[in-house]
């Protein structure tokens, strides 16, 4: 019996024990993602400071990712990924220790936030960059799909689930949740090969780093994108981190339960995508990706036109499609432009572009709120992400990019 092309890659051993455990985690995540600003009302937090969390996770990413891709770049990806979820476990069930005894303060939490953003500039990098290593360049686009389904997956069950721990047992049980998926991937990774060993000669970290920039402003639909998402993931990191959980509290009157069901219905909507993308023969990549990012960005701003239910759940598919159709598509694209050996770096710098207006979103997003109120936040960054997306298919190198 033939296998669905999206399955090729998990013939492979070593990607299939890092997709379970990534699958894993990601499922613990979203437990904690749902967890999380309902701890920070539950010590009392304004939306502004719940921004600020969001804020200092961004701004400490921000600091490392450059330094980060180097070091992915000169050592085993494996490594690097195997440290980030032990330590990764470490902090976040003593996070839920301290949550469940009573003991935990918001500016724990910000110190968490401190950690998981030096975390990502290690681990995003590093997660990118792996993937060509244990998957064969034919099959690239359904590994990158098969990633993003252990997301989309996870968002469906992790988010739900998280809700119903939240209003049960209280975050601190959650977060003791996800410590334990750490665990499990961090296990999963250990059992897969090492990689030989590679000899790459080494010059100053700035030169690396400079080399990476070099390459990616090379590429005009590279740098292109990555600039235009500076902007583009303000109009989305707001309203859904900061305006997302107040929206449901305040205009939509419910609680974590449906907060965690409007994000399990973005998980559905990155499976439709990420089959969709995965089986679908796709030639004009930037043409795609763009028409995915339309899709997320009026999906944003249904929030604030209509945050009446059901129609919120319309809007989180939409934006989870979205999410799963460019991401795959610009994940493969970076994989196959790019040197192996500069993954790392041009990883990083694209990470750090995109996220670059990150620690400012969450809170002008949180001051916004408490002035407006979370709906018309919806609308500016739903308007704003639409014209960015439009405006890039303007530029030739990313009409001309091709499978």
């Amino acid at each position: 019996m033939k296998v669905p092309l999206i399955l090729e890659p998990l013939r492979h051993r070593d990607f299939r024990l890092l997709w379970t455990g990534q699958t894993v985690s990601i499922f613990g995540n979203f437990v904690f993602g749902v967890a999380l600003p309902f701890q920070f009302f539950s010590l009392g937090a304004t939306p502004a400071q719940l921004g600020a969390g969001f804020a200092i996770a961004t701004a400490t990413q921000l600091v490392l990712l450059l330094y980060g891709g180097v070091i992915v770049d000169r050592v085993p990806r494996r490594q690097v990924i195997l440290t980030s979820d032990l330590l990764s476990a470490v902090v976040v069930t003593a996070i839920g220790a301290l949550s469940v005894s009573g003991a935990l303060r918001i500016e724990h939490l910000y110190g968490a936030a401190v950690f998981f953003g030096a975390s990502a500039a290690f681990f995003m990098p590093a997660i990118g960059a792996i993937i060509p290593e244990l998957v064969p360049a034919p099959i690239l686009v359904q590994g990158n799909a098969l990633r993003g389904m252990s997301r989309q997956g996870a968002r469906i069950v992790g988010p739900a689930i998280g809700g119903l721990i939240v209003v049960s047992a209280g975050p601190g049980w959650a977060f003791v949740f996800d410590g334990l998926t750490f665990l499990i991937s961090f296990a999963a990774l250990l059992a897969t090969r090492r990689p030989a060993a590679e000899v790459r000669a080494r010059r100053s970290m700035f030169a690396e780093i400079r080399e990476g920039l070099a390459f990616t402003f090379s590429l005009p639909w590279l740098w292109i994108t990555i600039a235009l998402f500076a902007f583009i993931n303000v109009a989305y990191s707001g309203p859904l981190s900061v305006g997302l959980p107040v929206l449901v509290r305040d205009v939509m009157h419910a609680d974590a339960t449906v907060y965690g069901l409007l994000t399990a219905a973005a998980g559905a909507g990155e499976i439709v995508g990420g089959m969709f993308v995965g089986q679908v023969r796709i030639h004009r990549t930037g043409i795609a990706m763009y028409v995915f990012s339309i899709i997320g960005a009026l999906s944003i701003a249904g929030f604030g036109f209509f945050p009446v239910l059901p129609f919120p759940f319309v809007c989180a598919a939409g934006i989870g499609f979205s999410l799963a159709g460019f991401g795959t598509l610009w994940d493969t694209a970076v994989q196959r432009n790019v040197p192996r050996e500069l993954l790392g770096r041009v990883g990083s710098v694209d990470s750090f572009g995109s996220f670059l207006m990150g620690p400012i979103a969450p809170v002008v997003a949180g001051l916004l709120i408490q002035a407006y109120g979370p709906a018309p936040l919806f609308i500016a960054g739903g308007a704003m992400a639409t014209a960015l997306s439009v405006s890039a298919l303007l530029v030739p190198s990313i009409r001309e990019l091709r499978a």
